[in-house]
């Protein structure tokens, strides 16, 4: 029997499952963005209403993106929320970015 993660009924594992859509996007995997990326970042975005929401799920999604390998395409990561339509600051642009802003 097959049994979920608890930490995927989390918030941060409900962003990380929703980020995991843009992943290989971002890292440069993926040349092309896909429908179920972009419905993930909406996700994301209902999940950080609050300042502290963002910045707990942006370290969720710089780990998610650390833990994939590799580096992130910065531009491809900043474009992110614009090209899906959605104005939001949480997607991080590197391994290094800064989710206290």
């Amino acid at each position: 029997m097959l049994r979920a993660s608890s930490d995927t009924h989390t918030d941060c594992g409900i962003a990380q499952t929703a980020f995991g859509e843009c992943v290989p996007y971002v890292t440069g995997k993926d040349p092309s963005l896909s429908d179920q990326c972009c419905s993930g970042v909406k996700s994301i975005k209902e999940l950080t209403p609050t300042v502290e929401d963002r910045r707990a799920i942006c370290a969720c999604l710089v780990q998610e993106l650390k833990d994939a390998g590799g580096s992130v395409d910065s531009s491809k990561a900043s474009g992110l929320a614009g090209a899906c339509g959605v104005s939001t600051n949480v997607i991080p642009t590197s391994l290094s970015f800064d989710c206290s802003k």
